[in-house]
């Protein structure tokens, strides 16, 4: 499988929301959101910052020829922290390096960018192959929120 990744365009808006909306639907235990509050709203989030195209949050694709197979959310925090957000991947795709493939992704936008030294995520702890994923790219649980374990990687 041929993987491309990139910043998504306002053209990418309709795939955006579809995949996001098959993660939440998919997978409702792994996301901070809910499919039906979601699918109901007019425009989502990450919607209008990618239709403004935010300099402070980057939706990244990941591609398989002009389809869009995997997304990933970079939004800039304080002291040169960037927060990775809304990580999936197609269930065909998984295994295949299309996360691993996002992830560099997401390292070099939040290092060249926005200029950040540390790219951070929450994950529920339950979630085990997303936990040990992020580990294997090289994140370490750094805190623990009431429901979310903080993953954090050095940029430096």
């Amino acid at each position: 499988m041929e993987v491309t990744t990139r910043a998504l365009t306002p053209a990418d808006i309709p795939a955006y929301r579809d995949i996001r909306l098959e993660s939440l639907r998919l997978h409702p235990d792994c996301f901070g959101a809910n499919y039906e509050e979601q699918r109901q709203q007019p425009t989502m989030h990450f919607e209008r910052n990618i239709a403004s195209q935010s300099p402070q949050h980057t939706m990244l694709g990941a591609f398989e020829g002009e389809e869009l197979i995997g997304l990933c959310g970079v939004s800039e925090l304080e002291n040169r922290t960037v927060l990775l957000t809304q990580m999936y991947v197609k269930s065909r795709c998984q295994g295949a390096g299309v996360g691993v493939a996002l992830i560099n992704a997401a390292r070099h936008t939040a290092a060249e960018k926005h200029q950040a030294r540390v790219l951070q995520l929450d994950v529920y702890p339950h979630n085990l192959a997303a936990k040990h994923r992020y580990e294997k790219a090289g994140f370490q649980v750094t805190g623990q929120t009431a429901d979310e374990l903080i993953m954090a990687l050095s940029l430096s």
